[in-house]
């Protein structure tokens, strides 16, 4: 009898110091910074906003969010465009994330995805990380879109 092997298919967003993992479908499209407006008196993870599909979309840095320094965006820097699951979806239907590479579609096994038992203190003090994992060895962030959310509505009332 064949095993049931459940597929998880996944897209890695490279960045500059790590990897984060999202489903596939939550990557609505990869796009360039093309009209990305800077955000004045926002926190430094909060690098703008950019029109996108008749939305403004925030864009923001998973790196500047763990306290390191990022360049400053521009037309030829990419953006993840990622779907939100917001109830109020008027406010946020979209997250752009600053992308420093190629985006690498793939697919796993559950089994080959393994929580970083070291790693599980770090994963709850480092903004927009759900959790870290081990993929066939290699540590992937997850990234936690409900999380992104939370702190750019935060950040916009201030």
């Amino acid at each position: 009898m064949a095993e049931n092997i459940q597929v998880i298919k996944c897209m890695i967003l490279t960045l500059r110091s790590q990897n984060v993992l999202v489903p596939s479908a939550s990557v609505a499209e990869m796009v360039s910074a093309q009209g990305a407006k800077e955000m004045i008196d926002m926190p430094d993870w909060y690098v703008g906003k950019m029109r996108w599909h008749g939305v403004d979309v925030p864009l923001v840095s998973f790196e500047a969010a763990g306290g390191e320094e990022v360049k400053a965006v521009n037309q030829n820097t990419q953006i993840a465009m990622i779907y939100t699951a917001s109830s109020d979806e008027s406010r946020y239907p979209y997250i752009g994330l600053v992308v420093s590479g190629v985006p690498h579609v793939t697919q796993f096994s559950r089994n080959q995805i393994i929580v970083d038992p070291d790693s599980l203190l770090e994963a709850h003090s480092r903004p927009m990380v759900a959790q870290k994992t081990r993929i066939n060895g290699a540590a992937v962030s997850i990234l936690d879109i409900d999380g992104i959310e939370a702190m750019i509505s935060k950040a916009e009332i201030f």
